[in-house]
């Protein structure tokens, strides 16, 4: 019974993650259009039959039965509809370009507002973490196996200070991490200091999934705090970490190594992308880390969709930023159905990987290394 309560815990997780992400994105395109004086006749959660809905002016708001996304329909953006001439100044097609533009755009900037905003006040009213060399937590089991970590069988205790690994001295939390990863399978002494004495330990290291040690063990966040006017500087420094790391996944997500990964071909690591599965299961055991690294993730995950929605590929935003562009500078307009075949091949692409991502996710899940 427990296990099936975490189940239904975990579904619902994920579809909150997802919803909230969807209603927060197309809130964007809605409010920006809505400024530029062009209808949506539809806000709708979900697709498929309809579950309710409600009219409030000229928009009907809802929810449907497929939980999977969601949309805002903007009149004039189908090339299929058909626009009176009276409600053609009130539709895509009858505004600037500019209007445009910011119809598109906003979706993504909602995103990267959301992220800067979770980025200043976690900054400003937790602080930034720097890694000592103390134990925060030390893991009893390996995950998916009943085997103890090799840092609870070595006796290792939250609270510990790492002083040096094979005698060699341990600087940092840096310096502690890459000796792990660099002795897979290997036998270390480590010397902590307890309770004002030093101990010497042993442990025999585990290997990880991608060929790196693993020790099982969390190191004690120490926070430094900025004011109100030093948060602004470090936001801009946390955002630009965020925003390279973003460009990092995007390099990974269309490697070749990354699809021998999902479809079995070569072993996946612990580096691979993940869908909304893996990402609400990432997201709650950093929850269990705290606060800070659970808002940090969510900034990450936003800014990661924003930037991906703005991949000049139709039918993704940026592809009709794309067309756009094309039409300001020629001045003629792009006939979008002749599009419809390059639309069809990216979302091939992108359920695939969905699906792909998603099996993994459940049979060779990635965690927290």
């Amino acid at each position: 019974m427990h296990k099936v309560l975490v189940v239904i815990e975990y579904v619902f997780a994920v579809l909150a993650a997802l919803i909230f992400l969807v209603i927060t994105h197309e809130l964007g395109h809605f409010i920006a259009a809505r400024l530029a004086g062009v209808k949506c006749p539809e806000f709708f959660v979900g697709f498929g039959p309809r579950i309710w809905s409600t009219k409030r002016g000229d928009t009907e708001f809802g929810i449907k039965w497929i939980l999977i996304g969601g949309y805002v329909k903007v009149l004039g953006m189908n090339p299929e509809e058909e626009i009176s001439p009276e409600d053609f100044p009130h539709s895509y097609k009858g505004v600037s370009y500019g209007k445009r533009f910011w119809i598109i755009f906003s979706g993504s900037l909602v995103h990267l507002i959301l992220a800067l905003l979770i980025i200043f006040f976690t900054v400003w009213l937790i602080g930034v973490p720097f890694q000592s060399n103390t134990i925060y937590g030390v893991g009893q089991n390996m995950e998916g196996t009943e085997d103890q970590t090799p840092a609870y069988t070595a006796g290792l205790e939250p609270g510990d200070t790492i002083l040096a690994m094979n005698g060699q001295p341990m600087n940092d939390w840096d310096d502690v991490v890459t000796f792990i990863q660099e002795h897979p399978n290997e036998e270390v002494t480590i010397l902590v200091a307890r309770n004002g004495q030093e101990l010497e330990l042993t442990a025999t290291l585990a290997q990880r999934g991608d060929g790196a040690g693993y020790l099982g063990v969390n190191p004690q966040p120490e926070f430094r705090e900025y004011s109100f006017l030093e948060s602004f500087g470090e936001t801009g420094v946390v955002f630009w970490e965020n925003l390279k790391g973003v460009g990092i996944s995007f390099s990974k997500l269309f490697s070749l190594s990354t699809f021998k990964q999902l479809l079995g071909i070569s072993e996946p690591t612990e580096e691979r992308p993940v869908s909304i599965v893996g990402i609400t299961r990432l997201a709650g055991q950093l929850a269990g880390l705290g606060l800070y690294y659970f808002l940090m993730f969510f900034a990450f995950l936003l800014i990661f969709l924003a930037l991906i929605n703005l991949l000049p590929l139709p039918p993704l935003d940026g592809g009709h930023l794309m067309v756009l562009l094309w039409e300001r500078v020629t001045g003629r307009e792009v006939d979008l159905r002749k599009l419809y075949p390059v639309a069809v091949a990216v979302l091939a692409f992108f359920i695939i990987l969905f699906i792909l991502t998603v099996t993994q996710d459940i049979f060779n899940p990635v965690n927290l290394p």
